[in-house]
């Protein structure tokens, strides 16, 4: 199957977008879609989290792993081929950028677009918060460039980020409107309390991976997937996102208990050592989860649950290191 949504014609609009190739748009498509990926956005909202405004970084990396694990699942339960993968002759980009020869491509499913629905939901958050005119623009420039920019290099047809942006908006409005309540409730657990309703909740959103995953599997929009592929599980990837969530807010027990770092009055030495700190530890981090994943994969023959588990382990080890142990780090420091 073509596009999902628009059919026929999101072929003719992908055509149409990708006859504008020139020299430009490769370099700059090139750039902004990079900026894109999910895993850079979350590294500078943490670093934010360490520097500027802890409790909005909270709330906006909860949507954002939020919404990228819906994405997920939404990408398994249509398993709609990219358009590269399904006319890799007319739609396969090549740029070439400083000499520099890219083929893109992307690993996984095409709708809806993650890199569209990311960028609508956190800057659907950020504008709908922060009310200045800069970042209005720069908000509005990345909502529209990011997401066709993925068009453009034939990694996802139009109605995929068309999709990703609307519900990414929808996604953050709804968060706003249950903000005010889960914060009023929040006070009233204690810290047992938390754990277990974040512990939960994690559960939750992986079980709902599975669900879509059986779903999707048993009634096929396209061709039929097989629950009993490892390869299929390899991509589908339902454990990294409740691994991350789960982390986080077990992390942020801990560290409201025992540490409470603050972001207001930083001078400029500890601004320097948090993020030195931040970008150090998330390397280390982020690069030894990969290294996990990749040994995993190796060693997993046709265990198909071994993935996923060792992802949601992962994650959540690397969530409860940024939100508690590095913030420690900055109170021996410091």
């Amino acid at each position: 199957m073509s596009d999902l949504l628009l059919g026929p014609l999101g072929e003719t609009i992908l055509d149409l977008i990708q006859s504008t190739s020139n020299i430009l748009l490769d370099i700059y498509f090139g750039v902004v879609t990079t900026f894109g990926n999910t895993l850079p956005i979350l590294i500078i909202l943490v670093l934010l989290y360490y520097t500027l405004d802890r409790e909005f970084m909270t709330n906006l990396i909860y949507l954002l792993v939020f919404s990228a694990h819906l994405n997920y699942v939404a990408k398994i339960f249509f398993h709609n081929p990219r358009p590269f993968v399904h006319n890799a002759e007319k739609f396969q980009v090549t740029t070439n950028v400083l000499n520099q020869e890219t083929i893109w491509g992307a690993a996984g499913y095409s709708f809806p677009s993650g890199h569209s629905q990311t960028q609508g939901a956190i800057w659907g958050y950020i504008l709908k918060k922060i009310k200045y005119l800069p970042l209005f623009v720069l908000g509005i420039v990345l909502l529209i460039s990011i997401p066709l920019s993925r068009s453009y290099l034939g990694v996802h047809w139009p109605g995929d980020i068309l999709v990703g942006v609307l519900f990414g908006l929808f996604l953050s409005w709804m968060f706003i409107r249950v903000e005010p309540w889960l914060e009023m409730r929040a006070k009233k657990w204690t810290d047992s309390e938390k754990i277990l309703y974040g512990l939960g909740f994690s559960l939750f959103l992986f079980f709902l991976g599975v669900i879509a995953f059986i779903i999707g599997s048993l009634f096929p929009f396209n061709e039929a997937i097989s629950i009993s592929d490892p390869v299929v599980w390899v991509e589908a990837d339902i454990g990294t996102y409740p691994g991350l969530f789960a982390g986080i807010v077990v992390g942020r027990v801990f560290e409201l208990k025992y540490v409470n770092f603050s972001t207001e009055n930083i001078d400029k030495k500890s601004l320097s050592v948090r993020i030195v700190i931040g970008i150090v530890s998330i390397s280390i981090l982020y690069f030894t989860a990969k290294w996990i994943e990749d040994l995993v994969l190796e060693f997993q023959s046709d265990l198909l649950w071994i993935t996923q588990a060792t992802n949601f382990l992962s994650y959540f080890v690397i969530a409860f290191c940024l939100a508690y142990l590095i913030p420690w780090l900055f109170s021996k420091f410091e």
